[in-house]
């Protein structure tokens, strides 16, 4: 059989891969999102899997999900909450004023405008927020400003997302004995299917695109993290070869040094027998003026006895 069926960057062998991860992540998304408390941060696990199989990446699926998990847990609960809150309280006012003559009177149907208004900003947050919290490090309050600003940026992909997260319910209100197996589908396959497919098109509009560097002679395709990552190790390879570079200028250094120190020690020596040499010669002139003296004093000597 050929190698080549088998390795992994063959069309086919990387399809099934991305299928399995899909199956395993959606496993993962629905058992996390049983609290229901918790669909937030698993949105946002689920967003950041589904985004590095779209860039061409092999995540681990059960590491990199509940990393995202843990990371993603405060901002990604509060963001669902809010969503949450304010979907149902815009939600059942419209209910109210298409279904409940009791509840709104006739004379206030104006009111659905702004109500139609927030529950689109609600609808542009859930689209966009939890891939936002997924993909970038960014405050609470940036993430929700720019979850509404693409969705105004990006109208095309942002009714696109809408249609994607609708069809399910649309199907089974239109066939209702589809009932059961759109609920197989969505525990077993179709959550993460339909993030995966809303993964497509937020890929583009995050311009989350691949890098083509070369390593070695060898063309790669990158994504941003992992480019990222390249750089900063180069960056602390190059750190590492300056700093041997200047751990050998201090060694030559220090090599210079015992020579310094031993002409240092030559010209001390030097000095001290330059002095040494003018003790004996200033010796030898004493020496000289002491026989003079004795001769002076033998020669008066003389002179007395004579």
């Amino acid at each position: 059989m050929n190698e080549s069926t088998f390795n992994s960057n063959n069309p086919a062998m990387r399809f099934l891969t991305n299928l399995f991860n899909i199956f395993w992540v959606n496993l993962l998304f629905f058992f996390t999102c049983i609290p229901i408390i918790t669909i937030g941060p698993s949105l946002c696990a689920l967003y950041r899997v589904c985004l590095k199989i779209i860039s061409g990446e092999d995540p681990m699926v059960y590491h990199e999900y509940f990393r995202e998990f843990k990371n993603s847990f405060k901002k990604g609960t509060l963001l669902w909450i809010l969503v949450l809150l304010f979907g149902g309280i815009f939600g059942f006012e419209l209910y109210g004023i298409y279904f409940r003559d009791d509840l709104i009177s006739s004379s206030l149907s104006w009111l659905q405008y702004p109500v139609w208004v927030m529950l689109l900003i609600v609808v542009q947050i859930f689209l966009y927020g939890f891939a936002l919290l997924a993909v970038f490090e960014n405050s609470f309050k940036n993430t929700i400003i720019n979850s509404i600003l693409l969705s105004i940026k990006h109208i095309p992909v942002t009714i696109l997302l809408i249609a994607i997260w609708l069809f399910t319910p649309l199907l089974v209100n239109t066939f209702p004995q589809t009932f059961y197996g759109v609920v197989g589908c969505e525990i077993f396959f179709n959550l993460a299917l339909r993030v995966y497919i809303c993964s497509v098109f937020l890929h583009k509009a995050f311009d989350l695109k691949k890098i083509k560097i070369t390593k070695g002679g060898v063309a790669y395709e990158e994504s941003y993290d992992d480019l990222i990552e390249y750089i900063d190790d180069k960056e602390k390879d190059s750190d590492a070869d300056s700093s041997e570079e200047d751990d050998e200028y201090d060694e030559d250094d220090e090599e210079y040094e015992p020579d310094e120190l031993d002409d240092a020690d030559e010209e001390e020596d030097s000095d001290e027998d330059d002095s040494d040499d003018d003790e004996e010669e200033f010796d030898e002139d004493e020496d000289e003026d002491g026989e003079e003296g004795e001769d002076e004093e033998s020669s008066s000597e003389k002179s007395e006895e004579d």
